[in-house]
């Protein structure tokens, strides 16, 4: 495995608790290189006994906003597209199989990418002042990292695809009375918060705590599993598409796009 550090993933422990920072500030982006470290992070501390716990948080006043959009270009060649969705999917499912308690600890910017890794937590605190969003459709694609089940789980089918499919970023006061976080905290103490839920959580009986999740999840990440085979054939087709190409034009000349409502690449 890579060293974690040399891309921006830092990893600190509190006793049973590992802390997973991401660290590549001001909004931590997620390059497909932290994508790939993240998965080989979350199966390493699987595999660790003495790991009760797990909080991911950003190692800057931001938890993370979302993809690099500096990669969006390169996913316009169908077997990168390819690439990229099959190592995000891998990040997440690592995430999701972990066999403990995992906690996101979310300060300032949540967006895209960075709300789908606080959605494959099992649990979400989010600074008062901090702010969510899955903010693709702007793009003109869409949550391509399990986002769709994943909040559909949290809120219900016709929520999450109105929340999606308006791509706005709402407050944290909003997302938890929506039911897309679990507790607030002051503002610069969603961490501090996250660790203390982590540590009273780790005190409990291993081998129960590892039962109850696997109760609860396994037919989930087996039907996630499902969904993600049906899902990287959608993100490889919506990165062809025209649509997909004016969405990033206009991200980068920083003004509204202009849709032709293409569905691929010979639309």
């Amino acid at each position: 495995m890579k060293r974690p550090d040399s891309v921006g993933v830092r990893i600190e422990r509190q006793g049973a608790i590992a802390i997973v920072l991401l660290d590549r500030p001001p909004l931590n982006l997620l390059t497909q290189e932290i994508r790939r470290v993240l998965g080989d992070v979350f199966l390493a501390l699987a595999d660790d006994a003495s790991v009760r716990a797990v909080v991911l948080a950003g190692a800057s006043e931001n938890f993370c906003g979302g993809a690099d959009m500096k990669e969006f270009p390169l996913r316009f060649d169908s077997v990168v597209a390819r690439e990229h969705g099959l190592n995000g999917q891998r990040m997440t499912l690592a995430l999701l199989g972990f066999p403990q308690p995992t906690i996101a600890a979310i300060e300032g910017t949540c967006y895209g990418g960075g709300y789908e890794l606080a959605l494959s937590c099992d649990f979400r605190v989010a600074a008062s002042s901090s702010r969510v969003g899955l903010p693709e459709i702007r793009r003109g694609v869409w949550p391509g990292t399990g986002g769709i089940p994943l909040l559909s789980r949290l809120i219900g089918p016709s929520a999450a695809k109105r929340f999606i499919l308006e791509g706005e970023m709402i407050s944290a006061e909003a997302a938890r009375i929506a039911g897309m976080v679990d507790q607030l905290a002051e503002r610069g103490r969603a961490l501090e918060t996250a660790v203390a839920w982590a540590g009273a959580l780790s005190k409990g009986p291993a081998h129960a705590a590892r039962t109850v999740k696997k109760l609860a999840d396994e037919e989930w990440i087996a039907s996630m599993r499902g969904y993600f085979r049906r899902e990287i054939e959608a993100y490889v087709a919506c990165y062809q598409s025209e649509d997909a190409r004016e969405g990033n034009r206009a991200f980068f000349e920083k003004r509204e796009p202009i849709w032709r409502h293409t569905f691929g690449e010979h639309s």
